[in-house]
């Protein structure tokens, strides 16, 4: 969720707890240690500079590919891989879209909303399912059926909690926002597991197994939002155990990355020169075993260009921000089996969590 970058940049892990919520969202734990700085604000990329990215070797959709995206929130899909999902369909190839949040957790969004100084839990509700409805249309104008987009209702602003604090179906996450402390969207895939790190794991699992994908595309683990570095560990955290356990389409799967929070992305060299160093959420967290990740181009047609801002238009809750992120190429990490079997092992040790 681009229009929630500050909320995922601030301190601590409190909430009131009453239903309402004004101006101030409950702070965010640091993923990097206790003593380090508080990563740089993050801005807003600025007019692209297009050499960065024509530089890169240029991503090749096969015909017929079968491509599994897992997205943050509503938005974040069509933001990073609108374009891919194009020409995945174009090339009669297949895509399904797993919504890990409803994007039910964005505070300021749901103040102008619903035009109020403080929000009840009814009205965090509301704004998921009317992210959830968006989210329908926007794929719709991508080519993409209903039945291709799997939403999980797992809490915003919380995935990082469900890995560091609430691994265990013991100790469920209850969101402060709209006080689930499982999914209860109707369309949610399944309304009975509570919040759980290890819930949202086998529900990962299963949606790979289910589809068997040719490409896994994930948020890099290194963006600065806690739910898109967080949602692409567990990702790899299931890949990670399905190739343990001999499963092919895990051996397989190629495994992509998107960016949408990190520092003067894509505008400018300083976010290079910050993914060279960092680790997870921008920490030094596995970073050593991320340096090596290969960046490859998709350049977007101007009939795919076309389809990627209509579909960016459905989402009318965040359009203010969003038109920042159209341009003419989407561009994905690309990370080796190595990779996969290493950022969710060092993640689970920075938290002293069993891997």
């Amino acid at each position: 969720m681009l229009a929630s970058i500050t909320a995922a940049v601030a301190a601590s892990n409190s909430a009131a707890p009453d239903t309402a919520i004004g101006n101030a969202a409950p702070q965010r734990p640091h993923l990097d240690a206790p003593s380090a700085p508080a990563p740089p604000q993050i801005r807003l990329p600025n007019a692209v500079d297009e050499r960065l990215l024509q530089s890169r070797q240029t991503l090749t959709v096969p015909a017929g590919l079968r491509v599994m995206i897992f997205s943050p929130h509503p938005d974040d899909e069509t933001l990073a891989t609108g374009g891919l999902i194009q020409r995945t369909r174009s090339a009669g190839g297949t895509v399904r879209v797993v919504f890990v949040t409803n994007g039910d957790g964005y505070v300021d969004g749901v103040l102008h909303e619903f035009k109020r100084a403080r929000a009840s839990s009814a009205d965090f509700i509301k704004y998921g399912e009317r992210r959830h409805q968006e989210a329908l249309r926007a794929l719709q104008r991508l080519g993409l059926p209903r039945e291709d987009a799997l939403f999980l209702g797992f809490p915003d602003d919380g995935i990082d909690d469900l890995w560091a604090g609430h691994w265990s179906s013991k100790k469920p996450y209850t969101s402060p926002y709209t006080r689930f402390d499982r999914p209860q969207y109707k369309d949610s895939l399944s309304r009975t597991d509570e919040y759980a790190g290890t819930v949202l794991e086998t529900e990962i699992r299963r949606t790979i197994e289910a589809f068997a994908p040719d490409w896994i595309v994930v948020p890099d683990p290194r963006d600065r939002h806690p739910d898109h570095c967080t949602t692409g560990v567990f990702v790899l955290d299931a890949l990670r155990k399905l190739r343990q356990e001999g499963v092919d389409t895990a051996r397989r799967a190629r495994v992509l990355t998107f960016l949408v929070h990190s520092p003067d992305y894509p505008a400018s060299p300083v976010w290079m020169k910050e993914i060279a160093g960092a680790g997870v959420g921008g920490s030094r967290t596995a970073g050593r075993a991320l340096s090596a990740t290969q960046w490859l181009n998709l350049p977007l047609s101007a009939s795919e260009l076309a389809g990627k801002r209509a579909a960016m238009s459905a989402y009318e809750s965040q359009i203010l921000v969003m038109n920042q992120f159209l341009r003419p190429v989407e561009l994905f990490g690309q990370l080796d089996a190595a990779q996969v079997m290493t950022v969710p092992y060092e993640y689970a040790a920075r938290f002293g969590r069993p891997k």
